[in-house]
This record gives C-alpha cells, sequence and structure tokens, in this order.
C-alpha cells in the first residue's frame, strides 16, 4: 500500500519521460530561467537603487538609529546580491547546456536569497506596520517567474517559511497579528506552491506533446518520401519495359508525337528502324523461355549501347520486336547505326542452331527516314517502317530501307 501511495505522487508530480527527452526539457527550462531570472536580478538592481534614494532622503537623520539601519543594510546587500547575481548568470547564459548544473543550483540560490530577504524585510516591517506583503509578494512570484520541479521548490519554500513562522514572534508582539500573518503567509505559500505546481506540469506536457507533434511530423515526412519514391518508381514502371529496361510501346507512342511536333516544326530529319529477332519462335520453342528472355535483353543491350545520344529512344514494341527513333538524324546515319547494330548482335555469338541464316542469333531491321511536314502523317510514318522491317524478314540478317 505505501509503494503505491509513492508511485501515485511520483506520477501526480512527475510527468514520465525518455531520458534523452529529460536532458532536452532540462536545458529549454534552464534557457527560460537564466533569461529571467536576469531580468529579475535587474529589477531588483533598479528597485533597490530607487529605494535607497528615498530611504536617505526621508531618513537622512536616522540613518543609523533602528530600524532604519537595519532597512538601509538590507537594501545595500540586495543591491550588491542582485549584480553579483546578474553577473553570473550573464556568464552562464553563453553556453547553457555546458552549464546545466551550475545554473540549476545558482537558481535555487537565487531564489532562496529572495525569499529569506523579502521575508527580513517583512519581519523588520513587524516592528513597525505589521504587514508580511513584501514576502507574500516574494512568494507569489517566484512561483510565476521560474519553472522548478515541484519537489525542490517545495523544499525550498517549507524551509523558508519554516524560518519565517518561527523568527515572526520575535519581530511581533501581538498574538493576533501573529496568528493573521502566519495563516496568511501559509495560505500565499500553499497557493503559490500549487500556482508553480501546474506551471511545471504544462510547461512539461506542452514539451512532450511538441515531441510527439515533431515525431509525427518526422513519421509524415519519411511516409511522403516513401510515397514519391513509390510513386517515381511506378512512373518509371509504366514508362519501361519490365524485362528489358528499356522505354515501353506506350511511353514510344507519347514520345514520338512529341518529337514528330518538334522535328515538323523545325523541319528537322526523323528515323525510325524497327528490329526484329530472327527466328526468335524456334529459338524460344527449343532452348526454353528463360533463354528466350536472356535473348531480348541481349538485344535490347545491344541496341542501347549503340544508340548512344540522349535523344535516341530504344523501345521494346512487342514480344522480340525493338524500334529505335533517332531524331536530327538523316538516312545515311541510321543506316550506318543500323548496320553497327546488326555486327554488334552477330559479334555477341548467341548460340541458335534452329536459325535458317546462321548458327548464331541475329536480327534484321528496316529503315524509314522522314521530315515531318503537314502532307505526312506518324501512322503512315510507322507503317512504312513496318514494311520495311518486313522486306528485310524475306531475306533475314539484312536492313531495307524504305
Amino acid at each position: 500500500m505505501p509503494a503505491r501511495i509513492v508511485e501515485f505522487i511520483k506520477s501526480f508530480l512527475i510527468t514520465p519521460m525518455s531520458d534523452s527527452d529529460k536532458a532536452e526539457f532540462t536545458i529549454s527550462i534552464n534557457r527560460i530561467n537564466v533569461v529571467r531570472a536576469k531580468i529579475t536580478a535587474i529589477t531588483f538592481i533598479i528597485l533597490e537603487v530607487m529605494v535607497l534614494l528615498m530611504h536617505y532622503r526621508m531618513n537622512r537623520e536616522n540613518l543609523f538609529n533602528s530600524p532604519y539601519i537595519y532597512y538601509g543594510s538590507m537594501y545595500i546587500l540586495n543591491l550588491a546580491a542582485m549584480i553579483a547575481f546578474f553577473a553570473i548568470f550573464t556568464r552562464l547564459e553563453v553556453d547553457v547546456p555546458k552549464h546545466i548544473s551550475s545554473i540549476r543550483y545558482t537558481g535555487i540560490f537565487f531564489i532562496v536569497f529572495i525569499l529569506m530577504w523579502c521575508a527580513g524585510i517583512s519581519l523588520l516591517d513587524q516592528l513597525t506596520n505589521g504587514q508580511v506583503i513584501v514576502y507574500t509578494v516574494a512568494v507569489l512570484s517566484v512561483a510565476i517567474t521560474p519553472i522548478y520541479e515541484p519537489g525542490i521548490l517545495f523544499l525550498v519554500y517549507l524551509t523558508i517559511h519554516l524560518f519565517f513562522l518561527i523568527a515572526l514572534p520575535y519581530f511581533q508582539e501581538s498574538k493576533q497579528l501573529i496568528f493573521g500573518n502566519s495563516l496568511n503567509s501559509t495560505t500565499f505559500v500553499i497557493m503559490s506552491w500549487a500556482i508553480s505546481f501546474m506551471r511545471y506540469k504544462k510547461q512539461a506536457e506542452e514539451f512532450n506533446n511538441k515531441k510527439i507533434i515533431l515525431k509525427k511530423n518526422d513519421e509524415l515526412r519519411l511516409i511522403n518520401m516513401q510515397l514519391q519514391e513509390a510513386n517515381q518508381k511506378l512512373k518509371i514502371m509504366s514508362m519501361t519495359d519490365s524485362l528489358t529496361g528499356v522505354i515501353n510501346r506506350l511511353n514510344f507512342e507519347t514520345i514520338i508525337n512529341d518529337e514528330w511536333s518538334r522535328c515538323k516544326r523545325h523541319s528537322i530529319p526523323l528515323s525510325l528502324i524497327m528490329v526484329d529477332i530472327d527466328f526468335f519462335k524456334q529459338f524460344n520453342d527449343n532452348y526454353g523461355h528463360q533463354a528466350g528472355d536472356n535473348c531480348i535483353k541481349l538485344i535490347a543491350d545491344v541496341l542501347k549501347a549503340y544508340a548512344k545520344r540522349s535523344s535516341d529512344k530504344v523501345a521494346r514494341y512487342g514480344g522480340d520486336e525493338f524500334v529505335v527513333l533517332l531524331p536530327h538524324t538523316d538516312k545515311e546515319s541510321a543506316l550506318n547505326l543500323a548496320e553497327q547494330m546488326r555486327k554488334g548482335v552477330e559479334e555477341k555469338s548467341v548460340p541458335h542452331l534452329y536459325s535458317n541464316v546462321s548458327d548464331h542469333v541475329t536480327i534484321s531491321l528496316g529503315i524509314n527516314t522522314i521530315i515531318p511536314s503537314d502532307e505526312s502523317s506518324i501512322h503512315e510514318f510507322i507503317s512504312s517502317t513496318d514494311k520495311a522491317l518486313y522486306k528485310a524478314k524475306e531475306r533475314r540478317n539484312c536492313i531495307y530501307v524504305f
């Protein structure tokens, strides 16, 4: 049962965090605390200078008499301390992650000093007006200005307040005022600690929520990147032939339309080579489909090796048939390139004992060249090239120019 109570208190006081998050959160609140500590120190310095001037002006004749000498000493002490604290926090602020422990302990000492000093002023006030306003304002200010762990602030409040309650009767003779000031100041301490606890808890929850949001954003960013990569792969897959890696027929039809328009606009020659593997059915039937696929890939590699320009496009047109689109290429250049491709396939010397023209794999090629115009069409251009291929296939392992 006690263990459960302890766990409940811990879960109530402490927001769960991983070690890395806790370190980052500690750095973030120390950045806040060091800035606010500097502002508080500057505010105290300005106020103490003003109070000292007023104190001297109003009580110059009684400066060394009680209780004025005590007030003056307290003001001077506070002014000196605030200047020192400001200098320390300014130095620590330069590298907060490096000075985490120093900022933390200096901040605690800073809070303790302020509460002790204000408690001392309120105790001095008991000799004159019986007010505890300075101490209670300090207690509340500590609750709403820095951000500290509830447990640490609880110990600080408890220690200082016990000192205040014990010392109060030595400065105040009225039992009624002692009771009222004790009750009111204790209420302020409890409420202030509750406020500081809620602020710390909210800060921790906001930090956790921010980390969750950042993590989700990273996950979404990663998912978006993966989707983009997948879409890019799908786009490439939709544009290329899965077996050979060259563009597919659908993509070829888009490209030839674009090139046709460009060549027509600038009166540029456009050449097309159609390629067919000789006696491929016999090769596939006798050597098997795997060998047939390897043969098709090899032919595609040879065609790509010779169609080197970025504008040259090799496409699988269907089965064992390929097309090579050559913008800005005249008939003679297309013929030379086709001959290189034919010889390149022969040089691979892929055995084909079931061919009627050779003991290795060969190809037949049909060529057509045109300068696109209003009097011509892509359909006629492709059809004429197909007829040239048909003529080449009548002889096999040769080239026919339309």
